[in-house]
């Protein structure tokens, strides 16, 4: 899974933790229906490592006005293989690879299958600790969410013909974030549509609306950074449908970088390690 991706996929996950008083349309209060979401969300999310899935990325280059000034899509299969990652490109501008290009693919899959394999105990531990490192980060910024934001039910809408609470989550202006990663929460304000009848997130949007900076102010996140995020069931669970990103930063105060992507997740299948050899065809 993209890691990107899976940190704000984390990050939305994380407005659950704050609760008020709110009454909801079913008779539950705002901070029972949040609580149920946060369970049933979190199970959604740590099931995705167990899924394969096909994953159509967008990325595009944007001009001060937010035109696109070039397009490139990678089509990707991604899958688990041995406790961490790996993605394997299957087509370039939709057009899938063929020949000489599809099959260096294949032999790059079976190579890294066969690596992960044949790893010493010490370095499998390490390239399985740094993937579970960035998923222990999204699990501290969950903590922080507790106080970082306060919430708002704006009503009831259907999203794909799912009916929805939707909420407003806005910056605690008494939060002061302890470590730095934490910072990113003060300047963003984000919307939540949450499935009324199995508390799964259906929609999330958030946007970055105060300039936020990083690593003693060398990176500069600013307003126009924008995040949108849909999600359908896939068997016992939700899963990402679509996340798409908009991305408005500066480095040491003169690089400029915007950037537009969309990934759109299709054809999950829950299934065992690929084997060495095994073909990667569909």
């Amino acid at each position: 899974m993209n890691e990107k991706r899976a940190a704000l996929i984390s990050l939305v996950l994380l407005i659950a933790a704050h609760t008020g008083n709110l009454a909801f349309a079913s008779g539950d209060s705002i901070s029972v229906v949040v609580r149920k979401s946060a369970e049933v969300n979190s199970r959604d999310w740590q099931a995705q490592a167990g899924f394969s899935d096909i994953e159509r990325e967008v990325k595009s280059k944007v001009d001060e006005n937010g035109r696109a000034i070039s397009q490139q899509s990678k089509t990707y299969e991604s899958m688990m293989i041995e406790g961490s990652p790996y993605r394997r490109l299957m087509a370039v501008n939709d057009e899938p690879l063929r020949g000489t290009q599809k099959a260096d693919e294949e032999a790059k899959l079976v190579r890294e299958i066969a690596r992960r394999r044949d790893e010493s105990t010490s370095e499998r531990r390490a390239r399985i600790t740094k993937y579970n490192e960035t998923r222990s980060e999204e699990h501290l910024l969950m903590q922080q969410m507790v106080s970082a934001f306060k919430f708002k039910l704006l009503g009831e809408e259907e999203v794909d013909g799912v009916s929805c609470y939707h909420l407003l989550a806005t910056p605690d202006p008494d939060y002061h974030p302890p470590v730095e990663k934490a910072r990113v929460l003060t300047g963003m304000r984000g919307q939540m549509w949450i499935d009324e009848q199995q508390y799964h997130w259906v929609k999330v949007k958030a946007e970055v609306i105060e300039p936020v900076s990083f690593g003693f102010f060398i990176a500069r996140v600013k307003p126009g950074t924008e995040f949108d995020l849909l999600q359908a069931p896939v068997g016992d669970f939700w899963l990402p449908k679509r996340f798409a990103q908009k991305v408005n930063a500066s480095v040491l105060g003169i690089y400029g970088y915007r950037a537009q992507q969309e990934t759109y997740y299709s054809d999950y299948k829950q299934s065992p390690l690929r084997q060495v050899g095994q073909s990667g065809s569909r």
